[in-house]
């Protein structure tokens, strides 16, 4: 816009219409002004953003240039050190895609000055396409890159892998190239055992194999650059590895091969071995010399028949196993085929001398056998007579009947042997016939065998005979030993003086005598038997007939004296019978009386318990005692008929009647005696019951005074002082019933009462409990009003402290006013606080003053005391400190805020004066001139008039006390801390407190 030029004269403004026309020109010439000041404004800001937004294109232009340099390396192609390069890579990529922001912003802001139609919008376009083609250019040299360092990586680990398993081939290889096949079959199985240790090895390297096949298939599928290396080494581990697996089965065939032929000389050699073994065993020339030895010779020899035909399979089988080996192995055939005909040799010599030895065994057996036999029966002959003579005549009927058995056992012994006599006579007689070279003998013992067993038969038939009248004799001498036991038995029961101790007894011995009756009756048909075997034996000539004869007399006397006895005994227990009758009924009614007088006699009435039941049980016995009277009437009439009768014990009849009589008389004299003392009891259980009463609530009121709780607040005090004077008016109102107690203790002692010491003893430990309740009484009231006078004192302490936790966020406070009137403000509400305060420090000190006194007097809570007055002093010393810190605060921000506003008020009036004094209007004539002049005189006049206002200023802000210093962090940025709290009044301002540091940001402190 053109401006309009000065007029080159100055025109006189004369009239009211040239002022107006010169008006209008300035004022359009001031809106021209405004509006190419504006324009201008604009090009400059899009020059500026322009050169920004050049600027970081050109940075991320440099940027992109340098990392596509570092991205088109060809590091991959050095195989050392793979893993650091990838990991380098990957922290490049993570740098790339960390910057891709900056590509991003720099859209933005170049699609901005575009769509607001900036001047350079076409150079923002191809500068913003050739970023792009450079960063796509650098994502594709990245993922380029990446690619060929993992084919690279993968490639060296399949050339590792394939270095690896040839190495492992290559040294196998000479395990299985070398030609030692082992001289022994210990040897040769050492050299198995290896081979099978490197089939298993070869098993789990197969795998490795696979595995690297798998990986050269996988990398050729991908595509890998190295294709050519990748297939040669691949068929070069191929190769190698069915060359090994070729030569591994050459090696296992030749090792068995080996191994069989190591196996059949060994099995070869240990036939030989054994068939010397049993050729020396044939070859002995002992026959036996008995027959246990020529058995055990003949056990022997089966035994070797049965190893030679075990080892005959054996060298069948070698024979088979020779042919089969000349046929696969022909190289080894001749020492195979000398080897079986040298077995062959040793076999057929063997088996000759095993069957003449087994022949002339078996003669040796059948000589040996005839003698054993003929010494073994003419032993058991002569064995037989001994026994047989040997046996003495028994003594008793088991004896004889032992011994007639045990002959006869000898007679089926003897039939037993027959076929042993029979068998042994044939072995002879067959030994004749055969010739055998010891023929004479054989039939001498053969005669001798024959005599002796005739005699053997005819001394047993013999001893036949004498064994049965011992018999007969030892059958009568049992019967009538049995008969003279029975009778003595009998005898011995009827010279029994015992006619029983009681009723029961009595009875039990009258059935005995009845069964000793019944028994004799049924002896007395044996006794005739047995007279009538004697008489047989005396008859038949037997060898003991005299002695038979006189034990029989002897018999048949006893018998008749025992008759006699038995009837005399039998009137004896008749009368006992009677006696024992008499007896019990004493007995009974004796235990009955015993029985009743432990009731009548026992001091149930000195327990208490159930005492009314008692007294009751004590009434229906009184009745049983009178039902019973009749009782005792009918013993004393039956024990006097007996006396009258002459009864063989009347003088101990007598003295039962007297005892029971007199047991009687104390029965019932007890019974009186302990209805009496029931009586007494019933009275003392009442006495007991006021006695527990009254020791039950001293119990409670003793409780009550031993109590520790005084109380924990005063309301709790007060309570317990109410309490206190209840339990007192309690206490006083049991006077009555003490002295009640008293009044009747004592009439039981003049009473004689059988409890008198005991009801005595009661009533003086309850008065003596109840008048030392007094001491305890006096001590918990006073306790109580000492406790009372604590927690007063700790609710005017608490109440202190409330009021100084209420005053003290008060007092403490950190605001300081954001202005002059607010802090002028603060002063006044804190000059309220203030006087506040010193009015309480009154009631401060009366409080402490008491709980000194308290501890003064030695008060039972005089350390809880001093803790809590020393607390409360402490919490009211620091609130005046406190206080007057804040009036300080106060103070100095007073002084702080009053020199701002008058510094700011001084601002305002030089902000209002600079605009003239920088003014470069000199004026355009000399009236205007001198107009300025004028006017720059009286500004002159009042800067030095505002001089002195100045200087106050200077002197204020000196006076101004600065009581936290600046702080200056010692990393080298600037800092300050805050002298006041300050929130912030819009979103380009910071909220702060006191003492917070800020950083201040500036071009050199960033």
């Amino acid at each position: 816009m053109d401006q309009i030029p000065p007029p080159k004269e100055v025109k006189i403004l004369e009239t009211a219409e040239d002022i107006q026309e010169r008006r209008q020109q300035v004022l359009s010439r001031y809106d021209n002004f405004k509006a190419d000041a504006r324009a201008k404004r604009e090009k400059l800001e899009d020059s500026r953003r322009f050169q920004y937004f050049k600027r970081d294109a050109d940075e991320l232009e440099s940027w992109i240039l340098e990392k596509l340099q570092a991205a088109s390396d060809e590091s991959y192609k050095d195989p050392t050190n793979l893993q650091a390069k990838i990991q380098k890579h990957q922290a490049f990529e993570a740098e790339v895609a960390a910057h891709s922001n900056a590509i991003v912003v720099l859209d933005n802001t170049g699609r901005e000055m575009i769509n607001q139609n900036h001047y350079e919008s076409e150079t923002i376009r191809r500068r913003l396409e050739e970023l792009h083609r450079l960063w796509e250019q650098l994502l594709s040299k990245l993922a380029e890159k990446g690619m060929k360092l993992q084919q690279a990586l993968v490639l060296v680990q399949f050339i590792r892998h394939c270095d690896e398993v040839m190495f492992w081939i290559t040294d196998k290889s000479t395990f299985l190239s070398t030609e030692e096949f082992g001289h022994d079959l210990e040897h040769v199985e050492v050299l198995q055992r290896k081979f099978d240790e490197f089939q298993k090895d070869m098993a789990s390297q197969e795998y490795r194999v696979t595995q690297v096949n798998e990986l050269a298939d996988k990398l050729l599928q991908d595509g890998h650059p190295e294709r050519d290396t990748i297939i040669s080494r691949k068929e070069e581990l191929n190769n190698a590895w069915q060359r090994l697996k070729q030569m591994t089965l050459m090696r296992q065939d030749k090792l068995y091969g080996a191994h069989e032929i190591q196996r059949f000389n060994r099995d070869a050699d240990e036939t030989v071995a054994w068939i010397a073994e049993k050729d020396v065993v044939l070859s002995s020339d002992d026959y036996g010399r008995d027959l246990a030895s020529v058995q055990a010779l003949q056990r022997k020899h089966e035994g070797v028949e049965r190893d030679l035909a075990a080892l005959e399979d054996k060298v069948s089988t070698i024979g088979k196993e020779a042919d089969r080996l000349c046929s696969i192995h022909g190289d080894h055939g001749d020492q195979i085929q000398s080897k079986r005909a040298e077995i062959e040799d040793y076999w057929q010599s063997l088996t000759a001398k095993a069957k003449e030895r087994r022949e002339k065994l078996e003669e040796s057996y059948a000589l040996h056998r005839f003698l054993s036999d003929f010494r073994d029966l003419v032993s058991w002959i002569n064995d037989m007579k001994a026994i047989i003579s040997a046996d003495e005549l028994a003594k008793d009927v088991a004896g004889a009947e032992a011994l007639l058995e045990r002959h006869q056992e000898h007679r089926g012994e003897i039939d037993a042997r027959e076929d042993s006599f029979a068998t042994t006579t044939e072995a002879g007689k067959l030994l004749l016939e055969k010739g055998h070279y010891a023929s004479d003998e054989v039939k001498e013992k053969l005669s001798t065998l024959a005599s002796d067993k005739n005699s053997l038969l005819a001394l047993w038939e013999e001893r036949r005979i004498l064994y049965e009248q011992c018999m007969d004799l030892q059958l009568f001498y049992r019967d009538t030993e049995q008969a003279d036991t029975w009778m003595a038995k009998q005898e011995a029961f009827l010279a029994n003086e015992d006619l029983g101790d009681s009723l029961d007894s009595v009875e039990a011995l009258i059935k005995k005598h009845e069964d000793f009756e019944k028994s004799l009756a049924a002896q007395e048909e044996k006794i005739k038997a047995l007279d009538e075997f004697a008489t047989k034996l005396i008859d038949g000539e037997h060898y003991a007939a005299d002695d038979v004869a006189q034990r029989r007399a002897m018999l048949l006397e006893r018998r008749s004296a025992l008759k006699e006895k038995s009837a005399l005994r039998r009137s004896l227990l008749e009368d006992a019978y009677k006696l024992q009758q008499f007896e019990r009924d004493c007995d009974e009614t004796k235990g009955w009386i015993n029985e009743k007088l432990k009731f009548a006699t026992d001091e149930s009435y000195l327990d208490p318990t159930n005492l009314g039941g008692k007294v009751q049980k004590h009434q229906n016995f009184e009745q049983e005692l009178n039902a019973n009277k009749t009782r005792m009437e009918d013993i004393t009439s039956t024990g006097q008929e007996l006396i009258d009768a002459n009864h063989y014990a009347a003088s101990r009849i007598q003295c039962r009647m007297e005892e029971i009589v007199n047991l009687w008389e104390t029965l019932v004299q007890s019974t009186d005696k302990k209805s009496s003392k029931l009586q007494e009891a019933s009275q003392q259980q009442q006495f007991n019951r006021t006695i527990e009463d009254i020791e039950l609530w001293l119990s409670e009121i003793e409780g009550q005074l031993m109590s520790e709780d005084y109380g924990k607040d005063l309301t709790s005090v007060q309570n317990l002082q109410k309490k206190h004077a209840l339990l007192e008016a309690d206490v006083a109102s049991h006077q009555d019933r003490i002295e009640s107690i008293s009044a009747a203790a004592n009439q039981f002692v003049e009473r004689g009462h059988f409890d008198s010491d005991n009801i005595a003893h009661k009533q003086k430990i309850l008065t003596d409990r109840y008048t030392a309740l007094q001491t305890p009484m006096a001590i918990r009231k006073q306790r109580l009003l000492d406790s009372l006078q604590v927690q007063q004192l700790f609710r005017d302490i608490e109440d202190e402290e409330a009021w100084i936790r209420e005053k003290e966020p008060i007092a403490a406070g950190t605001t300081r006013g954001r202005d002059l009137i607010g802090v002028q403000n603060l002063i006044k509400k804190h000059q309220a606080v203030l006087a506040e305060i010193n009015n309480h420090d009154g009631r401060i000190s009366a409080v402490v003053d008491a709980g000194k006194q308290m501890m003064e007097d030695e008060h039972f809570a005089s350390d809880q005391i001093r803790n809590r007055v020393n607390a409360l002093y402490e919490h009211w010393i620091q609130l005046k400190e406190k206080a007057n810190q804040r009036k300080q605060d106060l103070d100095d921000s007073l002084q702080a805020h009053q020199y701002y506003a008058d510094a700011n008020e001084a601002e305002s009036w030089m902000k209002e004066k600079e605009p003239i004094v920088s003014s470069t209007d000199y004026g355009k004539d000399e009236d205007s001139s001198e107009a300025l002049l004028k006017k720059h005189e009286a500004l002159m006049s009042d800067l030095i008039a505002f001089g002195n206002t100045i200087e106050g200023l200077k002197e204020q802000a000196r006076n101004c006390r600065q009581q936290e210093p600046p702080v200056v962090d010692v990393t080298g940025r600037e800092t300050v801390q805050a002298l006041y709290d300050y929130t912030e009044k819009s979103a380009r301002e910071v909220s702060m407190k006191k003492g917070d540091l800020l950083h201040l940001l500036n071009s050199s402190n960033k």
